[in-house]
């Protein structure tokens, strides 16, 4: 006490009585707006996601055109889209994407290792062996497939265009006036021993498709057709005759034609599944990339004139060039 004043300490809280603590409707509410807010924000995650896996198929196919470009400037040509021991396009363009010991293995011969099939052969081998230029990062399949005899075979996101005349794969279910892929004479750059030049593209390169890209799913088969495509070769397709002759068959799983709509799997759904694997089409929403044979990459929507893409597949056909 001092001078009549008396001094005491200061009384200490207990730290129960500044404690805040949420109540249960308000834990509900934070977690209902970080509900809404993931729910906001992941839509926008999948499309940036799927903005990078488009431009990585289209630098896929862009790397593939030029590599074609490659391969003509040295061999004046381009690849053959298969041949009689059923060799795809894609084989030989492999030292053109820094796949050249891969190519180095391959045998090229009839039968025994230079089968497709054959057991632990070189050839089977090479069919299984997964090429990241070869696939668009938006396939939603699996990487490897028993297929054909080829155990692990590896799925083509993109095939070389035969033209716009063939309805099918073999002549006996070609529709009337049209040809099959099974017949030498296409309009396209890549079909049976093709040796298409660039002197040969009359209607012009930059309105030409070389390449695109396919909604390749081995396990969706429709009238007795599966969508499925596939690098390097096809065992389907051996043994092709260059002669004038026919023999072999799916040759759909190397190229595709422009008779029927993009993506006619989901597009036209009730179309013959002979037509529907020869359709090109993709994994992306709204359309497909092409490789045009002035080697630039084209999206070229699903909503495009079929008349206008239809004329996109021949080389010679002299159309007038429409917007697509």
């Amino acid at each position: 006490m001092l001078g009549g004043f008396r001094f005491s300490a200061p009384r200490r809280r207990s730290p129960s009585t500044d404690r805040w603590a949420f109540t249960l409707v308000e834990l509900l509410v934070v977690i209902a707006i970080i509900g809404v807010l993931i729910g906001l924000l992941l839509p926008a995650v999948q499309a940036a996601r799927e903005a990078s896996r488009r431009m990585s198929c289209g630098n896929n196919l862009k790397q593939i055109a030029l590599a074609t470009h490659s391969y003509h400037d040295k061999f004046r040509k381009m690849p053959y889209g298969w041949d009689q021991r059923g060799t795809a396009w894609s084989a030989h363009l492999l030292p053109q994407i820094e796949q050249g010991s891969l190519y180095d293995t391959l045998v090229f011969q009839e039968s025994g290792p230079g089968n497709w099939a054959y057991d632990d052969g070189n050839n089977e081998k090479a069919a299984g062996t997964y090429i990241a230029t070869y696939r668009c990062p938006s396939m939603a399949i699996p990487i490897h497939f028993d297929n054909n005899g080829i155990p692990d075979r590896v799925p083509a996101s993109y095939r070389g265009s035969a033209g716009t005349e063939s309805s099918s794969d073999d002549t006996s279910t070609a529709l009337p006036g049209t040809k099959a892929l099974e017949d030498i004479d296409q309009d396209g750059i890549f079909y049976a021993c093709s040796q298409t030049r660039f002197r040969d593209i009359l209607d012009g390169t930059s309105h030409t498709i070389m390449i695109g890209e396919s909604y390749t799913d081995p396990r969706f088969v429709k009238d007795g057709q599966a969508m499925d495509y596939w690098n390097i070769g096809s065992p389907s397709a051996d043994p092709c005759r260059c002669d004038g002759g026919t023999g072999g068959t799916e040759f759909s799983e190397l190229v595709g034609t422009t008779i029927a709509p993009i993506n006619a799997r989901r597009t036209q759904p009730t179309l013959h599944g002979r037509l529907m694997e020869l359709s090109f089409g993709s994994y992306h929403v709204g359309g497909a990339y092409f490789a045009l044979c002035d080697g630039s990459i084209q999206f070229i929507s699903e909503s495009i004139d079929q008349e206008v893409y239809t004329g996109l597949g021949s080389r010679n056909g002299l159309e007038l060039p429409g917007d697509f």
